[in-house]
């Protein structure tokens, strides 16, 4: 009787716990991101959709979105905008040309738009599975301004972590 008891018992700890062994965090992502991971979940800077910042941040800003339908993006988003969901923009100086990791917190489309031109991205990676840091998207810069867009998010604020790619 006692073996088929720890029989059942571990069948039912298996059965919990094998998702999690199965899917560990943050195992889906394409590179490190323990950087990104920590801005994110780090202080952040407050930012309204909108603002024109005179330096690239050191910390992860929080980009203050507004309702779809109200978010007054400069250029239209390359994925069509959900009226239901928030957007909004900064726009940062870039010091120097090269590539950048821009990483959200949660869900969410990354339009990078220089001298008016939507940046194609060179690679991305993203893992549900991982606090605090939804998806990293690698993008080629140049030595100007950079619009920052970020569309169908699911509330009214995003966490956003910008870093050289390594």
């Amino acid at each position: 009787m006692k073996l088929r008891t720890l029989f059942f018992v571990g069948a039912a700890l298996l059965a919990v716990m094998g998702p999690a062994l199965a899917d560990p965090v943050c195992s889906k992502l394409a590179w490190p991101l323990d950087t990104e991971r920590a801005l994110l979940n780090g202080s952040v800077d407050a930012v309204p959709s909108g603002e024109t910042r005179k330096a690239m941040p050191v910390r992860a800003l929080s980009l203050m979105l507004n309702p779809g339908a109200k978010a007054d993006l400069p250029f239209a988003p390359a994925k069509p905008a959900d009226p239901a969901k928030f957007a909004g923009f900064v726009i940062l100086p870039v010091a120097s040309a090269g590539d950048y990791l821009v990483s959200l917190s949660a869900e969410g489309w990354i339009d990078a738009v220089q001298d008016g031109v939507s940046i194609a991205s060179s690679a991305h990676t993203s893992d549900g599975n991982c606090p605090g840091l939804r998806k990293s998207v690698r993008f080629t810069l140049t030595a100007k301004p950079l619009t920052l867009q970020i569309s169908n998010a699911p509330a009214d604020h995003i966490e956003i972590a910008i870093t050289p790619a390594k």
